[in-house]
């Protein structure tokens, strides 16, 4: 069984946290065990004001991975709502990415100006599975979004949605007896390691041990003092760390991680991984699709939009979108038109035009895909709609029917049909997951809140970019 230990890094108030940071990256070093340490942009920085270089240098023997630039908290008074998911529902598509690039960039950079290496693993944040997010991380470089979409967040099998490699697994946490004192240390490693031997039996491939550093020092959330229930972030001035445990109840805690690390460490049915693995092992390196793969391609595609396995590669409804695109409409000609570049574009971001069925020339249709072309090397995504004449076709009957023009280039027209213009499932019940599994927005600014805010918007481009999903081949 494989096993990622993980930490939500994030308490950038109380220094104290810096130490318990310290004691667990050692404690994975001394049992050479590798940790992923999730970041919060704020949180480097907090670590760097510190002078606490040896946290620096002990976390450099691990995975340092990101959770977002201050935790979605942001104290940014040029925006309201100021919880980052609130603002993502609210706004457009591209206004939502725009604020998301400026300001997630800065925790990127900070990182990896003081560990001398850009994350590629998005811990997420909360509950939060907002697509924007995902496609925003991707475009910064961030290749793994961790512990996956609401819809495949305990499945082993890795998967491309939003352009990111999203690993997930059945999860446990040191919180789950942490903070139960009529435990005792021993009684808390004892059932932790229970848990572990109960998926070794019951053959999981892969456990994700999932806590944050600052549970080791408090028992209330770092937050709660300044943000609990409210998005309104006090000045920095005003900012309260939690009351802390004791340094003999802190150090107790330590030992119990240190025992469930040891655990792992001498278990010859164990695998410690890091999500960096993943990202190398699945990493992207297709440029090109030739002419016969394309049409290779094109001969499996149905009535419906979906996710195509050919030659043991897997290719998204997108991907294919803009390969038939490119092939019909790339306004080079001549050898542009021999291969066509295989891009990691995303789904479309407006509510899809619905189709009427009919016929159209296949001179129409070219134009068509000319179009669909330009609208993607504008954008990076599928459009919501193309005309055609005096009517437009949705994405799900375009892709339908330039597929039926590749597989019959003597064909002089066309048929057009009413193909949805949401993919098929790959697993039935991943939309009713979206539409129903879970909130998107986090749950600390939203304690008890959540019914005031309205999920609907970040549930439907969840399902748009359903367009973007594929299961993930290892590159060869």
């Amino acid at each position: 069984m494989e096993i990622i230990f993980s930490f939500d890094t994030e308490d950038y108030i109380d220094p104290v946290s810096n130490d318990a940071l310290l004691e667990l990256a050692q404690i994975h070093s001394k049992h050479g065990v590798p940790g992923v340490f999730g970041l919060v942009g704020e949180k480097a920085r907090f670590i760097h004001f510190c002078g606490r270089d040896d946290v620096v240098e002990a976390l450099q023997d691990h995975e340092v991975a990101y959770h977002s630039d201050h935790h979605f908290i942001l104290p940014n008074p040029r925006y309201a709502p100021r919880h980052m998911p609130a603002w993502v529902a609210e706004m457009p598509w591209d206004a939502a990415m725009d604020r998301l690039l400026a300001e997630e960039s800065r925790g990127l950079a900070d990182i990896e100006d003081l560990f001398g290496e850009r994350p590629v693993t998005q811990l997420r944040n909360y509950g939060d599975w907002a697509p924007q997010v995902m496609a925003a991380q991707a475009r910064l470089g961030v290749a793994v979004h961790a512990y996956g979409p609401v819809f495949h967040n305990t499945d082993p099998e890795p998967v491309w949605y939003c352009n990111q490699l999203q690993i997930a697994n059945p999860r446990h946490m040191y919180e789950n007896y942490l903070h139960d004192f009529t435990l005792s240390p021993q009684e808390k490693l004892e059932r932790h390691i229970a848990d572990i031997r109960t998926h070794l039996e019951q053959g999981t491939p892969r456990l994700g041990w999932v806590t944050h550093p600052t549970r080791f020092i408090a028992d209330t959330w770092w937050e709660e003092p300044n943000w609990w229930g409210h998005c309104d972030d006090p000045p920095r001035a005003q900012w309260r760390a939690p009351e802390r445990f004791d340094e003999e109840t802190t150090a107790e805690l330590l030992t119990i991680a240190d025992g469930v690390v040891g655990f792992a460490a001498q278990h010859e049915e164990i695998v410690p991984r890091t999500f960096r693995e993943f990202a190398e092992e699945y990493r992207q390196t297709r440029v090109w699709v030739t002419d016969a793969e394309l049409r290779g391609l094109a001969k499996r595609i149905g009535e419906r939009p979906a996710m195509v396995n050919y030659a043991n590669e897997t290719f998204s409804p997108a991907e294919l979108f803009g390969l038939f695109a490119h092939a019909l409409g790339a306004p080079e000609g001549g050898a542009a038109s021999e291969r066509s570049p295989l891009r990691r574009i995303l789904g479309p971001t407006e509510e899809p035009w619905e189709t009427t069925p009919g016929e159209i020339s296949r001179a129409a249709l070219v134009e068509a895909a000319r179009e669909a072309e330009h609208f993607i090397r504008d954008h990076g995504r599928v459009p919501h709609r193309v005309r055609v004449g005096s009517t437009q076709l949705g994405p799900g009957a375009l892709l339908v029917a330039m597929a039926a023009a590749i597989r019959e280039p003597d064909a002089e027209r066309v048929a057009i049909i009413a193909a949805p213009n949401l993919p098929k499932e790959y697993r039935e019940g991943h939309y009713a997951t979206i539409e129903n599994g879970g909130w998107p927005m986090g749950y600390i600014q939203f304690q008890g809140r959540r019914d005031e805010y309205d999920q609907a918007p970040i549930r439907r481009q969840a399902m748009l970019q359903y367009w973007t999903f594929k299961t993930a081949t290892k590159t060869r």
